[in-house]
């Protein structure tokens, strides 16, 4: 068993597991699209958790190939649960505050242009 670079592959897996949290943001997105909280449709929510896994072992698999990983050693595994649960615990709440920022100001600019277009319409009626 060769036990040379052990340490750099643990962590590139937590990099791979940083990665695939982002992959999950893209799935919790067609989550929310498809309102798969209700119970009505938890089908379809089980399904995007199914096509998540097969897609993040598939990022995972590539990923170990490009980067010249030795033997599947559980260790990676570990790696990947790390850089999850630390993309879980920090950087999704920085990409959360990110997201209600540009959240906050997209509704700002709509409200305005709406306001500008019922503006345009109220001086359109009085003409």
């Amino acid at each position: 068993m060769d036990t040379k670079n052990q340490f750099t592959f643990f962590l590139l897996s937590i990099a791979i597991g940083v990665v695939g949290g982002l992959l999950y943001e893209l799935f919790a997105f067609v989550r929310f699209l498809f309102r798969c909280n209700s119970g009505k449709r938890k089908m379809i929510g089980i399904c995007i958790d199914v096509t998540f896994c097969i897609s993040f072992a598939i990022l995972a698999i590539f990923a170990s190939f490009f980067l010249h990983f030795p033997d599947f050693r559980g260790y990676m595994c570990i790696g990947w649960l790390v850089g999850g649960t630390i993309y879980l615990t920090i950087l999704h709440k920085i990409l959360a505050i990110c997201e209600k920022v540009c959240y906050n100001k997209l509704v700002k600019i709509v409200t305005k242009a709406k306001s500008k277009e019922k503006t345009l319409q109220k001086e359109r009626i009085d003409i």
